[in-house]
């Protein structure tokens, strides 16, 4: 019903437009017919009454025409200030109207008398063309075209046609035959330009629906284009071209862009499913965005990675803002199961000073939250120079690292292990060495980023094949030494680590025995299940476990007895301080190694005293320095044959 009445009235207004449209020609056509009247026949000097009368009428038509043109003006003003009243316009009009036509038939009537015959028939020809013309220009509303020829002809046809002159009554029916005539044509004419006026009006309409649909669909394509589907935010596209367009009107301007990403979403999304994900996700960005007013840009770059841009002022207003998001976002998330907490890392780096694209302010940024995940997750990062270069280290390191198996850059050295008592070497810890483009990297550098990058599952194996070729080697013929492998805690976690070295060893056919997987008590942070079923499955083929860097982890007793270790080496920060607090550490950690039936290896041993101290105290092995330092591959034969006795 709403589109109906819609409908109307806009065919309502382009039938008043019409009707206003034709006022200037009627009134041109009433000003040029009426002066020519009463003032193109001779003013009958004799009767001068009759000319005042016909200049009085002319007068009046003035005045008619006048108030016509006003109303016209005022309409006009109505149109320019969308003041519409339809009804009552299309009224006055009609109102205005029928004056006229009752002007021009008051003429027809009052003069009727005392016209000379030319000027009657001047005067029936007049009046038949203003019906004639008033059919056509008023066709725009069918009432007012037929009253209009109704009013202008019909009282002159019954007045002649009620005349005793037979002439006069012909010319009366003629009349009234052709008002008629008219009205038939008036209606006609105006249910015509009706029909018109409907058909514009629908293709207008029509018109209207098809660019609000082009208008919906090209927003729907923005909106498919440039939002986030899931937050509403802006998506990556949408954001570097708003941050592009920031820069280029304001190229002097400072901003910070600030890198944020989520701490601990993947465990959510991993137990809790993908819809209490897309939740916390959803939360999470309104959170972020209820900070974010005014001119603040903001987008999600990634799954839980967002992007906010600001006007940088200082560093302590770009802290505390920093700041706030991570209050915000650390706030407890509400879901149907419980209350799940989630944090934020992030990273902030400026324009200009940390690129002027924004490719390289986002790695920047990036950059810089990446680093601080690594240093303490949930605080804020700022880009330095001294950053950019030590991230550029990294990824050459990682990148060559991938390769390093492939270019012979990788090596073991091995460093024996001694008994105590005897001296006697026990076995050799595998220890390997990357030589890089005449630099030799640190484990402690590359060992990271192998385990980073998930080249550590290949490192690994590479190691224990190696370290067990090289035993082989040393055989001669007798049984081969005993090796010793460190183990990352993420080999441990593949279900099918313990599968694959015992492909290996077959291949090999090389004694599980022999080997001896070292592991840090780093691993007992992590999902223990996992870790136990695969070093089980590993002691299942006769292969040892050495807890590495003993009491400096996170072990305990019940660990310790659930996993059933064969050596427990103590870290060798507690042998550098073996003459003070270290002693009575050791001396506890062998205890509880004796109670549980366990081996103890002091790692570090750097001087004659503490070798000295070790024995004295009952150390079953030493490994350190001061006995042997790590030897390449060619000096172990050399090393082996030297020693008096050997115990393999």
């Amino acid at each position: 019903m709403r589109n109906k009445t819609s409908l109307k009235e806009v065919e309502l207004r382009e039938a008043l437009r019409l009707l206003y449209a034709n006022v200037s020609a009627g009134s041109f056509v009433s000003f040029l017919v009426s002066t020519s009247l009463v003032f193109g026949f001779e003013f009958d000097s004799e009767d001068q009454e009759y000319t005042d009368h016909k200049i009085i009428w002319w007068v009046l038509m003035m005045v008619f025409i006048s108030l016509r043109h006003l109303d016209s003006v005022l309409y006009q003003k109505e149109v320019y200030k969308n003041l519409f009243s339809l009804q009552q316009d299309i009224l006055r009009f009609t109102v205005f109207a029928s004056m006229g036509a009752s002007i021009w038939s008051a003429y027809a009537l009052y003069f009727f008398p005392f016209s000379s015959p030319d000027e009657l028939t001047v005067t029936i020809i007049v009046i038949c063309g203003m019906a004639a013309g008033g059919a056509n220009l008023w066709s725009a509303h069918q009432f007012t075209a037929v009253t209009y020829a109704l009013i202008i002809l019909g009282p002159l046809a019954v007045l002649l046609l009620l005349s005793e002159d037979s002439h006069q009554h012909l010319l009366g029916l003629i009349g009234l035959g052709f008002t008629f005539v008219m009205m038939l044509s008036a209606h006609k004419t105006s249910s015509f330009t009706k029909d018109a006026i409907h058909l514009k009006t629908q293709h207008l309409q029509l018109l209207r629906d098809m660019e609000k649909k082009v208008e919906l669909r090209t927003q729907e394509i923005y909106r498919l284009s440039n939002i986030d589907p899931l937050t509403g935010l802006l998506n990556r596209n949408a954001f570097l071209k708003e941050l592009n367009h920031m820069v280029a009107v304001n190229p002097s301007t400072s901003l910070a862009l600030l890198f944020i990403d989520l701490d601990g979403f993947k465990q959510i999304n991993d137990s809790m499913g993908h819809e209490v994900g897309d939740k916390v996700i959803k939360d999470t960005s309104s959170r972020i965005a209820s900070l974010c007013k005014g001119s603040l840009l903001l987008c999600r770059w990634g799954g839980d990675e967002f992007l906010v841009v600001l006007n940088y002022e200082s560093h302590e207003q770009t802290h505390h803002f920093a700041q706030q998001i991570i209050t915000a976002v650390s706030s407890p998330h509400i879901t149907k199961q419980s209350q799940t907490w989630i944090g934020a890392t992030i990273g902030v780096a400026l324009y200009p000073e940390h690129g002027t694209h924004h490719d390289s302010l986002i790695q920047n940024a990036d950059m810089a939250m990446y680093h601080q995940k690594r240093v303490e997750k949930g605080q804020v990062g700022y880009f330095n120079e001294s950053l950019r270069q030590r991230l550029i280290r990294e990824r050459l390191l990682s990148d060559r690292l991938s390769t390093a198996i492939e270019e012979n850059a990788l090596r073991l050295v091995f460093q024996p292990i001694l008994e105590s008592q005897t001296g006697k070497v026990t076995g050799l810890e595998a220890l390997l060495r990357w030589h890089l483009d005449g630099e030799e990297v640190a484990p402690v550098e590359f060992i990271p980023l192998a385990e980073q990058y998930g080249l550590i599952k290949t490192i690994g194996l590479w190691v224990i094949e190696q370290a067990c070729l090289q035993s082989i080697s040393l055989s001669k013929g007798s049984q081969p030494p005993s090796v010793s492998v460190n183990v990352s805690v993420i080999q441990l976690q593949d279900h099918n680590f313990a599968s694959q070295v015992q492909s290996l060893l077959t291949r090999l056919q090389f004694d599980p025995s022999l080997l001896l997987i070292e592991i840090t008590e780093s691993v007992f942070a992590t999902d223990q299940k996992t870790l136990l079923e695969q070093i089980q499955a590993l002691q299942k083929l006769n292969i040892k476990i050495s807890i590495d860097d003993f009491g400096t982890g996170y072990s305990s007793l019940s660990s310790m007895q659930n996993l059933g270790a064969d050596i427990i080496k103590i870290d060798k920060s507690f042998i550098n301080k073996i003459d003070s607090t270290g002693l009575s550490i050791i001396k506890a950690v062998m205890e509880i190694a004796h109670s549980m039936g366990l081996r103890v290896v002091a790692e570090g041993v750097e001087t004659a005293e503490q070798e000295k101290i070790l024995k004295d105290i009952g150390a079953h092995l030493l490994q350190g320095y001061h006995l042997c330092r790590p030897l390449e591959a060619e000096q172990l034969t050399e090393y082996l044959d030297s020693s008096t006795e050997q115990k393999i």
